[in-house]
């Protein structure tokens, strides 16, 4: 049967009667459980996408994703059995596509190698550019793995990160799936296909001699490599047995993916106590900002008090000098009023106490000079005799 591409096609009906499907009993969880859609990836599958990742000097490649969908109890099942490399894909506005040519090789390999499987996905290998979700992947899923079931797998070969993307319940955009499941067991169909297709890159020949040398030798290597393992030990491999060199590459990626998780903690430990800190010395600044701004205003209440006192004094100080000026005329009047009583005391409120032998006579000679100022003293006094006065008496003399 030949195989060809229809752009209306998703090549996900190349393949017979579908086998009776069993779950595996070695199961290794990668993430979180994610309830939506749960896949399992076997063992060797996982292997070899890691393997064909990095070989070629590590440069951007795809490939298609081969197994079954199920559904148990309501609950959807993605078994991912088997992969098959992208050959002849063509790069088109900068991303990487199966070309039609593309397309007739995973009919092709899927008739021969995964029989009773349908096409549920697609990978991409982006070399040092992480398990990110690029907008021109997603719109190429969108074009050719319509089915909702049908997944994207991002793998980083370099950085060891891998991450699978699948349809929202609207199947309308990918979303990053919580986390899957890779399992172990018998895989004959992709054991087959990973000797008939090694990713070790070839010597390459120098004349068409040397290339048929090499050729022959490979073939050999690989006829030696089925009759170590044997017809039913290649097919049917026991748990020592499968403590291969994937094996301990899948370890030393585990191990690395750890160290990297481990410093990514620490970065995240050393950005929190920094944030931490920052966080303490912007309180403590702001508190002395607040104390400094209470001292300014205490400062300017006093500056205010200062300046209303200052305002007072000089007031005072205004009226100290009006008063200066007037006080000579003031000492002036006080005086003349000082002067005037005094005058009159001396004029009209003057006593004098009678003493023996005195007379009017000789008392007004004594204050008048003369006898002259008798009549005066008698109206001052009430006197009607001016013989009539006694010692002791108290006279007023105007």
């Amino acid at each position: 049967m030949r195989y060809y591409f229809d752009g209306d096609s998703n090549l996900y009906g190349y393949h017979s009667d579908e086998k009776p499907f069993t779950f595996p009993t070695k199961v290794k969880q990668m993430g979180a459980v994610d309830h939506r859609r749960k896949i399992y990836v076997e063992d060797y599958v996982y292997t070899y996408l890691y393997q064909y990742g990095k070989s070629h000097s590590c440069t951007e490649k795809v490939a298609a994703l081969v197994g079954r969908q199920i559904e148990i109890d309501g609950e959807e099942i993605l078994m991912i059995c088997g992969a098959i490399q992208g050959k002849d894909a063509t790069e088109e506005n900068g991303t990487l596509t199966f070309s039609a040519a593309t397309w007739e090789y995973v009919g092709s390999q899927m008739d021969k190698y995964f029989q009773g499987m349908t096409l549920v996905g697609w990978v991409h290998c982006q070399p040092g550019f992480g398990a990110f979700l690029m907008s021109k992947d997603e719109a190429f899923h969108k074009l050719y793995f319509q089915e909702p079931w049908q997944v994207l797998f991002v793998v980083d070969p370099v950085d060891k990160l891998d991450t699978f993307y699948i349809y929202n319940e609207e199947a309308d955009v990918l979303q990053q799936a919580k986390g899957y499941f890779v399992y172990y067991e018998k895989n004959e169909e992709m054991q087959e296909y990973m000797l008939d297709h090694s990713v070790v890159k070839p010597k390459e020949a120098k004349n068409p001699e040397e290339k048929s040398e090499n050729e022959e030798q490979a073939k050999m290597e690989k006829e030696e490599i089925k009759s170590q393992e044997g017809p039913r030990r290649r097919r049917r491999p026991t748990p020592e047995e499968r403590i291969d060199a994937a094996q301990e590459i899948r370890r030393v990626l585990q191990r690395r993916a750890k160290e990297a998780e481990a410093a990514q903690r620490s970065k995240y430990t050393m950005l929190t106590s920094v944030s931490c800190i920052l966080c303490v010395i912007c309180l403590c600044l702001g508190y002395g900002l607040f104390s400094n701004l209470n001292r300014l205003e205490d400062l300017e209440t006093k500056m205010a008090m200062v300046q209303d006192s200052y305002t007072v004094l000089a007031e005072n100080v205004e009226d100290v000098k009006v008063q200066a000026a007037f006080a000579p005329r003031m000492t002036a009047a006080a005086e003349e009023e000082t002067e005037e009583p005094e005058e009159t005391q001396k004029t009209e409120g003057r006593i004098h106490v009678v003493e023996a032998g005195e007379t009017l006579g000789s008392i007004s000679q004594k204050y008048y000079g003369d006898g002259n100022g008798v009549e005066k003293i008698m109206n001052a006094n009430g006197l009607d005799n001016p013989n009539h006065i006694v010692c002791g008496q108290e006279l007023l003399i105007p």
